[in-house]
């Protein structure tokens, strides 16, 4: 049983299909199809980094690219079983946990990107949705269609976005950032400092550096930067992170 989920969802250009298992209960794959230049980007970057992440995590992603023509490409994507999603409108102090294990997986992904200015970038890493954790704390990273392997991409980008995603996230529940949140904040920057997987482009003023960049750079995400949570931040919080992260 297959039904049609999305159609140029947030401006992808592609239709995004769910295929269920026989007894048509539980998705077993979502496929992805476009006819568009755009679109087919998105397919190829999705199956380059997934491809990419396979090679260093020990949860692969099982999925088949299939070029029908030249312009009609489909990717279809196996759902990993036992793997979920954190519930939307859930409070930091109850994702921290799930933000330290997303944190540890990344650092572990990108070891060999230690000290690097530039690093592949996942390019919508949101804990809710495109990170996925299992019973035993394994993470697993999905929807990969903004990676990026050749742009120069800031080590760490994903992870501050990440992080001050879910601070707006908390903002809107509460009106401000709590200090028990401002902390973990801090902590968070600073483990990735000690990893050596925060570029020194990030390093000062973290969380102005990240939207500096962002905004400089929007076209990487092909049109589909207004979705990100990151730019929708007061500025007046964005001072708050930096000011807790140089205290």
């Amino acid at each position: 049983m297959k039904y049609i989920k999305g159609v140029h969802r947030h401006g992808s250009e592609t239709f995004l299909i769910v295929s269920k298992n026989k007894k048509g209960l539980e998705p077993d794959s979502i496929i992805k199809t476009s006819t568009t230049k755009n679109g087919i980007d998105s397919i190829i970057s999705e199956y380059q980094g997934i491809n990419w992440y396979n090679n260093l995590s020990k949860n692969k992603i099982d999925c088949n690219l299939d070029k029908k023509t030249k312009t009609y490409y489909r990717i279809e994507i196996k759902l990993n079983k036992g793997f979920f999603n954190i519930k939307t409108n859930t409070s930091y102090q109850e994702i921290r946990k799930y933000l330290d294990l997303t944190i540890n997986h990344y650092i572990k992904i990108w070891y060999d990107y230690k000290n690097k200015k530039y690093s592949p970038f996942h390019g919508d890493l949101s804990l809710v949705g495109n990170v996925m954790f299992n019973e035993v704390n394994d993470v697993l990273f999905v929807d990969w269609e903004q990676f990026d392997y050749s742009s120069k991409m800031p080590t760490g980008l994903d992870i501050m976005m990440m992080i001050i995603e879910n601070v707006w996230y908390e903002t809107l529940r509460s009106n401000q950032i709590p200090k028990v949140v401002l902390k973990h904040v801090k902590n968070s920057i600073q483990n990735l400092i000690k990893a050596q997987l925060l570029s020194p482009l990030l390093q000062e003023k973290p969380a102005h550096s990240t939207l500096n960049f962002i905004n400089a750079n929007i076209e990487i995400w092909r049109g589909q930067h207004y979705k990100l949570p990151v730019l929708k931040i007061p500025k007046e919080y964005i001072n708050e992170i930096d000011n807790a992260f140089s205290n």
